[in-house]
């Protein structure tokens, strides 16, 4: 026994030690922009679930190095084995650049909150509402046209988020004339402009087809900070002009056919 206690090399378990403990409360530290990008994500599940990968990757990579670290401070020669991890890391970041850039930038869209689902932001030359912010992809759906663009997160520096634009869809029933339909949405959006809070106000066409109306578009701008009053104004000056027009606001009906 005492020929065994001498041959143990303490300072080799001595260093040993404090790799592992420096080793886990660096681990720590690198949790925290993990846990608040999962917490930031709430229920969505696509998030939770690309984070959870994100980590276990993580982790098991680090329990490798921290592994391989004090192999060596025993005196075990991992060159080899360092440099079949450099080749097999070079080649699988080759493979997967691109896919590693989406995710890296999606992690910290959601930790730093550069939108939320329902913002109308700008991101380079394209413009629209956030309909799906994932870890790889944002979508905004155009305002105008309806068409949903997809933009890979590695592309996204920089996003501006509007405060200040709204979008309306008016519902009017389809046995409304399209001439007497557009001439009544001019009207709501001239009158629209001298409310408190709007600084531009147009009409921007039909928008859809929808079950029980045709939708409208209002597209509108706001005093920064006061979207939500120059919304509520609008809504209440369509109110009027329809009312004034003896036009009623279309609402989902069921036919019921029963047999005697």
């Amino acid at each position: 026994m005492e020929v065994f206690i001498k041959s143990i090399n303490w300072s080799n378990i001595v260093s040993s030690g404090f790799t592992i403990v420096i080793a886990i409360i660096f681990y720590q530290i690198i949790k925290i922009p993990i846990k608040k990008a999962s917490k930031r994500s709430g229920k969505n599940k696509g998030h939770y679930t690309y984070l959870s990968m994100v980590g276990s990757f993580a982790r098991m990579a680090y329990i490798v190095l921290v592994a391989l670290f004090i192999l060596r401070i025993n005196g075990v020669n991992v060159d080899g084995l360092l440099a079949g991890v450099g080749v097999a890391s070079i080649a699988i970041g080759l493979a997967v650049q691109d896919t590693l850039k989406d995710i890296i930038r999606g992690i910290s869209i959601i930790s730093e909150d550069y939108f939320k689902m329902g913002d109308y932001v700008t991101i380079g030359s394209d413009s629209g509402t956030v309909v799906y912010s994932g870890i790889r992809s944002t979508k905004l759906k155009d305002g105008l046209t309806g068409n949903i663009i997809s933009i890979a997160n590695r592309n996204i520096e920089k996003a501006e988020v509007s405060e200040t634009t709204i979008n309306l869809n008016i519902p009017l029933p389809y046995e409304l004339k399209l001439s007497k339909a557009e001439d009544i949405m001019n009207k709501i959006a001239e009158a629209s402009k001298s409310l408190e809070y709007i600084t531009e106000c147009e009409y921007r066409g039909v928008n859809a087809l929808a079950d029980s109306a045709i939708e409208y578009r209002i597209f509108a701008k706001s005093e920064k900070g006061k979207r939500i009053e120059a919304k509520r104004n609008i809504l209440h000056k369509t109110l009027e002009i329809l009312e004034e027009h003896k036009i009623s606001v279309p609402y989902p009906q069921m036919d019921i056919h029963r047999k005697v």
